[in-house]
Formats: C-alpha cells, sequence, structure tokens
C-alpha cells in the first residue's frame, strides 16, 4: 500500500480527535480523560488496578502511574488499600471525577452530534461499524508483529 491518501486522512482523524480533547485540557490532565473512563468501567465490574490499567491501554505501568498520580492531584481519582492484597491499591472515582467524566461524555457528545448533522442514521452506523473494526484489526496487527 503505497497510496498516501489513506496515512493522510488518518492524520486529519488525529488531528480532529486532539482538537476534541484539548477542550477538555482545563479539567482533566492531558490524555487522562480515557484513563478516567477506563477506571469508571472497571469500577463497574469490580476492584480497578493500575496494572489492569496499563494492560487494557497497552502502556507501560509507569504511563499509567503518573496519569493517576495527575489525576488523583486533580481530586478525580482516589485510591484504597486492596483488602485482599495489602502492597496493592484499588482505583475509584471521586464525586468530582465522576461529575468531570460525566460533564466531557456530554461535550463529546455535543459536538459529534454537531459533526454529524447531516449524516444519516445508517451513514453513522456505517462510521462506528468501520471505526470498530478498524481499531480492532490494528490493535490485533499490532500484537501480532510484536510476538515476532
Amino acid at each position: 500500500m503505497r497510496d498516501d491518501t489513506l496515512v493522510q486522512a488518518m492524520h486529519e482523524v488525529l488531528k480532529a480527535v486532539r482538537m476534541l480533547k484539548q477542550r477538555h485540557m482545563t479539567t482533566v490532565p492531558v490524555g487522562a480523560l480515557g484513563v478516567l473512563a477506563a477506571i469508571r468501567n472497571h469500577e463497574r465490574a469490580g476492584p480497578c488496578h493500575m496494572k489492569d490499567l496499563a494492560a487494557e491501554h497497552a502502556l507501560d505501568p509507569s504511563t499509567i502511574s503518573r496519569a493517576v498520580a495527575a489525576l488523583g492531584r486533580a481530586g478525580l481519582v482516589a485510591r484504597t488499600a486492596d483488602p485482599s492484597d495489602g502492597r496493592a491499591s484499588t482505583l475509584h472515582l471521586t464525586d468530582h471525577g465522576h461529575a468531570v467524566l460525566e460533564g466531557a461524555q456530554e461535550q463529546y457528545e455535543q459536538r459529534l452530534t454537531t459533526a454529524l448533522r447531516d449524516w444519516s442514521p445508517q451513514e453513522i452506523a456505517d462510521l462506528t461499524a468501520a471505526l470498530r473494526r478498524f481499531a480492532h484489526d490494528l490493535i490485533n496487527s499490532s500484537t501480532l508483529e510484536a510476538a515476532q
């Protein structure tokens, strides 16, 4: 594949996502909104540990540790001792963390609704399916390359 059209389109998408995220830089540390959402999702299923977040985001544990520390300083995340392993701690969103995440998601939904206002429901469904497939395939190809 030598056609640069796809690569250029990916750069445009990444730019759009960066611009969308930058609107929340005053309330959420840069790059941490996804970590905040992941902690909330883990909370629903059970205790959330930093090692789980690192694995889920395919990031080094030190990167997650810095993000969690920033979220803690911002009053968005709290750590508590893990009752099953005293050496570990579990992560929980604070009330402020829940409110900030909810507000950010509402803004994301508003921006997406505005951007897609001329799209049909089928076009939105097709885009959603294609993005999910693309992300899945890209992650799987990266995993295969790393294993080789």
